[in-house]
């Protein structure tokens, strides 16, 4: 557990490679969970929605890591799906513009908030990193912590280590046109008690 105001435990229990972070009880922050754990997240980790911030492009498993990840996984959707779990894909890539980048960012991290209300929600990429870069941006967002306090947090309590998203994270800015949806939701992160 950290002492950062948002506690974080890291499970080991169903992703391939430096575990899930687990924030606020509701949050899991992760790599690319494997095909043979989607029932586990189902039902031991009673997950109602993942977001997969991955790109359908990602064909190839490339590393790092060592072993590299998966590629996308084209049956995500529709194995979730007959678990009962939501499934939301809003691709985030390394080599993003800073504009493209916080519109779906801001997109991911909404989506992320609004599905925590139903339930456990899940967001993954190939290995943690650009699902962390989103979970910064909804600390943003909802939690009303700096860009500097995010990426803290990002680095040192989830799994963002990517200096190219790093950097996204530190140049953030809410879009105009997601204004008035982020809005709703400012404040409503729960804090450690």
């Amino acid at each position: 557990m950290s002492n950062y105001p948002f506690p974080t435990i890291n499970d080991l229990t169903f992703v391939a490679y430096s575990g899930a972070r687990i924030v606020l009880d509701g949050f899991y922050v992760t790599g690319q969970p494997s095909t043979a754990a989607y029932t586990a997240l189902a039902q031991t980790a009673n997950v109602k929605s993942v977001i997969c911030v991955r790109s359908p492009s990602e064909t190839v498993a490339t590393p790092p890591p060592i072993p590299p990840a998966p590629p996308f996984d084209t049956h995500e959707a529709a194995e979730l799906g007959k678990l009962g779990v939501s499934y939301v894909n809003i691709p985030i890539e390394r080599t993003m513009t800073q504009s493209q980048f916080d519109t779906a960012a801001t997109d991911a991290a909404l989506t992320l908030l609004a599905n925590y209300r139903q339930g456990t929600a899940l967001i993954h990429c190939s290995t943690g990193d650009r699902a962390s870069s989103a979970f910064a941006v909804l600390l943003i967002l909802a939690a009303g912590q700096t860009n500097a306090q995010a990426v803290d947090y990002a680095t040192n309590c989830l799994l963002l280590a990517n200096p190219n998203m790093v950097a996204l994270v530190q140049g953030y800015t809410l879009p105009h046109a997601m204004a008035e949806r982020a809005q709703a939701i400012k404040g409503s992160l729960p804090r450690k008690k």
